[in-house]
């Protein structure tokens, strides 16, 4: 499969998964940060695609994807990705109402800059 189709297909994950978090964020906190958590995986899936022309045998876990975001986007980003997922990590240990709320607001973030690294290369994609 393309780098690019893959790329996209992470991507549309991710926008499920956030979608998912957002409604289950008020009723529950436990699913939501998951939720935000797996959006934030797949957002960093989709970056690592566009520099992985060809598909690796396995997937390697996204703590070694992490530090090779900078070549798929600028540095700042890949440090505030990086800053995100650990932050949802934590989240998710001991998950709260407010938490759950931090958690869909640093996915969000994510994903939206996602969107704008890939939009040059797989195109503009619909909002779900």
């Amino acid at each position: 499969m393309p780098y690019y189709i893959r790329a996209r297909t992470y991507y549309r994950y991710a926008e499920e998964k956030l979608a998912e978090a957002e409604m289950a964020a008020a009723k529950e906190p436990a699913r939501a940060v998951r939720l935000a958590l797996d959006a934030v995986e797949k957002a960093i899936r989709a970056l690592w695609a566009i520099v992985q022309i060809e598909a690796p045998k396995e997937k390697p876990p996204v703590e070694k994807i992490i530090p090779t975001l900078a070549q798929a986007c600028e540095p700042w980003l890949a440090k505030e990705i990086e800053k995100a997922f650990k932050r949802i990590k934590e989240l998710a240990e001991t998950p709260t109402g407010e938490g759950a709320r931090e958690a869909v607001e640093l996915a969000r973030f994510v994903v939206r800059e996602t969107k704008k690294v890939l939009e040059p290369i797989i195109g503009p994609q619909e909002t779900l």
